[in-house]
């Protein structure tokens, strides 16, 4: 990736190769490239007002590497090997071929559902409030000292049973269970007793007093954070609703998945504390010189989805420098911030400062800002899985012992 210029973020041109260039990448000949359309699976877009198209530069640098692209395996059988929900690319995601750092810059995470959720006309949004379950305050109550996380996985079956069109798997039904699971969670990574109500942004905005500019930033968070494609919780997600879970249940199995040790996910509460050891700090830049003498790794440096920066990362990095100038905690963070990057040669990560918003808002480490946005990617995955496949069947090759 080094040998060309990094691609202009949410620029759909920059995620395209004419034939010309795909062919030179591959070393074949342009006729060639055209029989790896159908054969290597490289997909192709036709340019508007021409016969030409352009060929996604991910799929022919993958071929290229000698890896199968997505279109090609089959990672988890049955579930999905295909989708039309979003497009990772190193300009970043496309959410049903939009840029999720254009919609970062005007949209709200409803519009996104929306748009992810392939609502068209109808707005799921538009839906009353959710009951309290019965004993639902007891168990709001009696669940206080564990973490807004945990807090969310039990409580939601209990919605459920409160909802008497939880089972409505129509997609009328389906999408107005995935509001309120959202409108539930957003709920209780504040620790409130009742469900949030109009945008969720303004909402948490109103809960947490923390001011138009930091609303802003939440709001950019939740957009930039709804999908991203096939990550290991949306997986679990599939495989869930394969079984023709609802939407509840397909969500409290990508929230356990997110627990896993092996998952980056984890790294919110490592975040968290060092974001509060900066802050309370006499020079906000003590923290990072500390892990560096002592040869520590720095939290939240050097972890990209990508093979270039994140440009989530890379925008919500320019947005809060721009929208929180003025701001004197943010002044001590980005010192920090500065002071880290220059020791690790790595931009900060995308969770790193999305967990810096979720911590300034007073919100919970674990249930926080992104895992509320990636509910209604997971229901989009959810939605398509269940409809568009069927309950998968898997043949297992044994490797243990062989009977007598």
């Amino acid at each position: 990736m080094a040998d060309r210029p990094s691609p202009k973020l949410g620029s759909s041109d920059s995620i395209y190769m004419t034939a010309e260039e795909a062919a030179r990448a591959l070393n074949v000949s342009v006729p060639t490239l055209y029989t790896y359309v159908s054969r290597k699976n490289i997909r192709a877009h036709k340019t508007r007002g021409s016969r030409a198209s352009r060929y996604l530069r991910s799929d022919v640098e993958q071929l290229k590497a000698g890896v199968a692209t997505d279109a090609s395996r089959d990672a988890a059988p049955g579930l999905a090997a295909s989708s039309a929900i979003t497009l990772v690319t190193e300009a970043g995601s496309f959410y049903r071929g939009i840029s999720a750092v254009d919609l970062a810059d005007h949209a709200t995470l409803e519009d996104v559902a929306r748009l992810l959720w392939d609502a068209h006309d109808a707005d799921p949004f538009a839906s009353e409030p959710p009951a309290m379950p019965l004993h639902g305050q007891a168990l709001l109550e009696a669940s206080a000292g564990y973490n807004a996380l945990d807090r969310a996985m039990m409580f939601l079956p209990a919605a459920e049973a409160a909802n008497p069109r939880a089972h409505d798997l129509a997609k009328p039904g389906f999408l107005r269970s995935g509001v309120e699971v959202l409108r539930w969670f957003a709920a209780l990574m504040l620790r409130q007793m009742q469900p949030a109500q109009g945008l969720l942004h303004q909402y948490v905005g109103g809960v947490t007093q923390c001011g138009p500019q930091l609303e802003d930033m939440v709001r950019r968070v939740l957009v930039l954070a709804a999908d991203q494609a096939f990550q290991s919780a949306t997986y679990a997600v599939r495989a869930t609703a394969s079984t023709g879970a609802t939407p509840y249940r397909c969500v409290v199995a990508g929230l356990a998945a997110t627990t896993g040790k092996r998952l980056p996910a984890v790294r919110a509460g490592a975040f968290a504390r060092f974001i509060t050891e900066i802050d309370k700090a006499d020079d906000p830049t003590e923290p990072v010189r500390i892990r560096a003498r002592e040869s520590e790794a720095i939290p939240g440096f050097g972890f990209s989805p990508f093979d270039v920066a994140d440009p989530r990362a890379v925008a919500l990095w320019s947005s809060l420098r721009t929208v929180l100038a003025a701001d004197r905690r943010f002044e001590r963070f980005e010192r920090a911030v500065t002071l880290a990057a220059e020791l690790t040669g790595q931009p900060p990560d995308f969770a790193f400062l999305a967990a810096y918003v979720n911590q300034r808002i007073g919100a919970d480490a674990q249930a926080n800002l992104v895992r509320l946005a990636r509910i209604v990617g997971w229901v989009a995955h959810a939605w398509e899985q269940q409809n568009d496949r069927p309950l998968p069947r898997w043949r297992v090759h044994y490797t243990g012992v062989l009977p007598a």
